[in-house]
């Protein structure tokens, strides 16, 4: 059985374009891309950090929420996200699962502008 996953992406780091990209084709290789918004620039919710570059992808996967969890946080570690650089104000990748087969896991994400203006794009 697949399961609808409802992804938000965001790199704020120097190189966030690259970041961004390497990470949809990554997520490509994982599983079924069904929809993916446009990449858009984002202020950072904290009015401090640099801005981000954000996206929402639609996925269908046979994996388990804790198998797919476990893969995007090795994936975020991969891509040198750690406790420091976060720290720092920089997020070369944060990939959050928002919903999983049309349920809504993360409220406060789902309701801010980096992930509305995506899920509306893909929503049309």
């Amino acid at each position: 059985m697949n399961n609808a996953v409802v992804l938000s992406i965001g790199s704020n780091s120097a190189d966030r374009e690259a970041q961004m990209t390497n990470c949809i084709a990554w997520l490509r290789g994982i599983a079924t891309l069904t929809k993916l918004s446009s990449v858009y620039n984002s202020p950072a919710s904290n009015g401090k950090d640099p801005d981000y570059l954000n996206a929402v992808a639609e996925i269908a996967t046979a994996l388990t929420h804790p198998e797919l969890t476990k893969l995007l946080k090795d994936y975020e570690r991969q891509c040198e996200r750690t406790p420091q650089s976060k720290s720092l104000g920089s997020i070369p990748i944060d990939i959050d699962i928002v919903m999983w087969n049309g349920e809504v896991l993360r409220p406060k994400d789902f309701a801010q502008y980096y992930f509305a203006k995506g899920w509306n794009e893909i929503n049309k």
